[in-house]
């Protein structure tokens, strides 16, 4: 009986190597099938177009000078006017009226050293940041 019952489960174990060998080979040949079709895929006939980065970086600021394809802006840092440039392409949106003077928020982003402006607003009264309310004491009747 007891030699019985150790065949039983010499069987058992022989069948579950069998079957986690099986899964383990088939694992194995889909892997190496997989490099083996990317290293002889051939590259692509047509170039890929170059894809453009999205904005990252927002800005604001009154225009001092603008142009087809520069715009540069004066933004104030910690009380002191500093000026900013970004170049202007085919793909920059452009809203409202931008004459000098005009007060307008940028999104662009950085591209060999440069800032490249995405889209540039022009910031109207509505969407201005409003200023700190000031406080307001409260008086007894009299």
């Amino acid at each position: 009986m007891i030699g019985a019952t150790k065949e039983i489960a010499m069987k058992f174990i022989f069948q579950r190597f069998v079957l986690i060998a099986g899964v383990a080979a088939t694992l194995y040949a889909v892997a190496l099938n997989g490099q083996h079709s990317k290293a002889n895929s051939d590259p692509p006939a047509v170039p890929q177009a170059k894809t453009i980065q999205p904005a990252t970086h927002f800005t604001q600021g009154t225009i001092t000078s603008i142009d087809a394809n520069q715009l540069v802006i004066t933004k104030k840092v910690r009380r002191k006017a500093k000026q900013e440039s970004f170049t202007l392409d085919s793909q920059t949106q452009r809203n409202g009226n931008l004459p000098a003077g005009t007060r307008v928020s940028v999104q662009y982003r950085e591209q060999n050293g440069e800032k490249i402006a995405a889209a540039v607003r022009e910031v109207t009264v509505k969407n201005a940041r409003k200023p700190a309310k000031a406080a307001f004491w409260w008086r007894s009747k009299s």
